[in-house]
């Protein structure tokens, strides 16, 4: 179940179900993307609720983190019209008491969302079983096709994203308003020279700037792109990732690392021919290969508190240094193309093996 975030309000449904088949397409040929982003939301929404808890908001919780950076949370004022704000803006306009904090409860939020936390757990528990007969499989050394393996790493990162998504509610279409006690003129005028800037999202850009979002690196080219048009009518999907200290880091490349790693698993399969065999090991070489470059180049530029990282930055914006980021991650979807083509075409003559049926009864104990 894709999380995405609340469509504007003009938005009807064909909108919507494209940008869920593109996410969805996206998940299939690469999920590392979307545990990326899954994990950047679930950072903001701890990293909201430590802020708001300072200012003695006790009613904040992970669950108003992620409704506000989903675009949850819409303001009205008086001299503009309204406009999306994100956790961190909100903590802002709080702090100086532009508004008050927002009154709806997490039940409220939850009862918006069209799934809860026992949902999502049995739809965890569902791919698990999957994960359960392939391994049971290869203890009793019966055959694993390599689209049952494809399907094992990515209910991998599934298992994860359902981890960070947890507390987000899915498929909100009406936000929640936040009238504030003074206008958009008024606010800028009191923060001074930092909101002197012409706004390039909302006017409350000066607060989290428009790099919080990935394609907002790229101005010129997102200006023609629905909803970086200015303001935002709605909250992007593609929040540039700002990992939640060293800790999430080390996790997401070791998910990431495994679910790569996972392919060469299939090293010996049985192929239809011995030309899909040398493919399917050079996607393995290819797909390993983009990674192990990707890790060095990070390792290599990132120097920054592991608070303040954010993935889009730096060496990835800077041309020709952004060609040790376009280069790898290039290579990395062909070889995920290859490898999902491969499999599939594998199906037409699989070995006897793989038809056999799983005996539950010798996992049973004995005299």
């Amino acid at each position: 179940m894709l999380h995405l975030n609340v469509p504007a309000e003009h938005e009807g449904f064909w909108t919507s179900f494209f940008r869920k088949t593109r996410w969805f397409v996206l998940g299939a040929l690469a999920p590392e993307t979307v545990l990326l982003a899954s994990g950047g939301q679930w950072a903001s929404a701890k990293r909201s609720l430590t802020d708001m808890r300072e200012l003695g908001a006790k009613g904040w919780t992970l669950v108003h983190g992620f409704y506000a950076d989903s675009g949850g949370f819409v303001l009205s004022t008086s001299d503009a019209s309204p406009f999306p704000v994100t956790a961190k803006q909100i903590h802002y306009l709080v702090k100086k008491k532009y508004i008050a904090v927002p009154e709806i409860t997490e039940k409220e939020i939850f009862d918006k969302s069209k799934a809860d936390q026992l949902t999502k757990t049995v739809a965890c528990l569902q791919t698990g079983w999957f994960v359960t007969e392939c391994i049971a499989r290869a203890i009793q050394k019966l055959a694993i096709s390599p689209l049952e393996l494809c399907t094992c790493a990515i209910i991998l990162c599934t298992v994860a994203v359902y981890y960070f998504w947890l507390y987000k509610p899915l498929n909100v279409t009406t936000p929640t308003t936040l009238t504030a006690d003074y206008s958009i003129a008024t606010i800028l005028l009191r923060a001074g020279t930092d909101a002197e800037k012409p706004f390039w999202n909302t006017p409350l850009d000066f607060i989290e700037p428009p790099s919080n979002y990935t394609f907002g690196n790229w101005p010129g080219l997102a200006k023609h792109w629905d909803p970086y048009r200015k303001p935002f009518v709605r909250i992007p999907n593609d929040r540039n990732p700002q990992l939640y200290g060293l800790q999430q880091r080390v996790v997401y490349s070791l998910l990431v690392i495994f679910f790569s790693t996972i392919s060469f698993a299939e090293w010996y399969f049985d192929f239809p021919s011995h030309v899909e065999k040398i493919i399917w090991r050079a996607a393995c070489i290819a797909a390993e290969a983009s990674l192990f470059v990707h890790a060095i180049a990070e390792a290599v530029s990132h120097h920054a508190p592991p608070h303040d990282y954010m993935y889009i930055a730096g060496y990835k914006l800077l041309w020709p240094a952004n060609l040790v980021f376009f280069m790898p991650a290039a290579t990395y979807f062909i070889a995920r193309l290859v490898l999902i083509a491969v499999a599939f075409s594998s199906l037409r003559s699989l070995p006897a093996e793989s038809y056999v049926n799983l005996q539950w009864t010798t996992f049973i104990p004995h005299l």
